[in-house]
């Protein structure tokens, strides 16, 4: 399987109505994007490795896990070294050290590893929640799902044409990285901060790359008149069933509980 591409299969998440899982992802972007609790986070992340496993994406979700845990380190350990050098907001803590080098005072305790924690686990469970709906839902559903809505087509082809491109953008960078990797530039038996400039070094040329690529499509679109404005048909037909409103429900009670557990455990980050 290509890295970050739709999988076709006969999974749970594949059944469900491409409008609940565009309403789950949304969701799940709010809800991940407001909670900064760390027993709120991991009771999201339980709730991920149960739909992983029941719905056989597990090993496409360590994948990513494997891709992004560069990323993910350097996350936590910004804020790890940004708290250092602040008193937390409240004594939650014993410090470790405490104390003044030179004009700068420093504090390093628990709490400084808790708010990397939380930063990296927060930034994971974002990206992670949209790679399962696209791993499990090809983009053309994605528009019929909201022209179902009455969306415009236009507005409706731009968000699932998000759904086709990230993974050629991905693809990308795998080649990018793996030709560099061909002319002796180390990727993944390196130091961490090595790792970081390396990417910063593949950004440049996945950026002309992705520049080439839009201008690819733009051409398509303009080659084959793509007429938003005319009214189209498919063949295939989507609609909800038991399956969707147990799994709304099912996402209501996570999101319930998550807020519950965020309320009566929230440390201050």
């Amino acid at each position: 399987m290509d890295y970050l591409q739709y999988v076709d299969g006969n999974t749970f998440l594949h059944r469900l109505d491409p409008r609940t899982k565009f309403v789950f992802l949304v969701a799940m972007a709010v809800l991940t994007s407001v909670i900064k609790s760390g027993a709120a986070l991991l009771f999201l992340l339980v709730f991920f490795l149960i739909l992983w496993t029941a719905c056989g994406i597990m090993k496409e979700m360590g994948q990513l896990l494997g891709k992004l845990k560069v990323l993910l380190l350097f996350i936590f350990l910004l804020w790890l070294v940004l708290g250092i050098f602040e008193e937390p907001p409240v004594e939650l803590f014993k410090p470790f050290y405490k104390g003044q080098i030179g004009p700068i005072a420093i504090c390093f305790d628990w709490y400084d590893i808790y708010k990397g924690f939380v930063y990296a686990l927060r930034i994971y469970l974002m990206i992670a929640s949209f790679y399962t709906v696209m791993i499990t839902t090809n983009f053309s559903e994605i528009i019929l799902g909201l022209c179902k809505w009455h969306i415009p087509y236009s507005i409706a082809f731009a968000v699932g044409l998000v759904f086709q491109i990230i993974p050629i953008v991905i693809g990308e960078l795998n080649s990018i990285m793996e030709a560099q990797s061909s002319r002796g530039l180390e990727i993944e038996q390196c130091k961490w901060y090595t790792k970081v400039k390396n990417y910063i070094i593949f950004s440049f040329p996945l950026f002309f790359r992705i520049i080439q690529k839009a201008q690819s499509i733009s051409l398509a679109m303009y080659y084959y008149k793509l007429d938003f404005n005319r009214k189209r048909s498919s063949y295939k037909t989507i609609k909800s069933s038991k399956r969707d409103l147990v799994f709304a429900l099912v996402t209501l009670f996570v999101i319930v509980v998550t807020v519950v557990l965020r309320i009566k455990f929230y440390v201050p980050v």
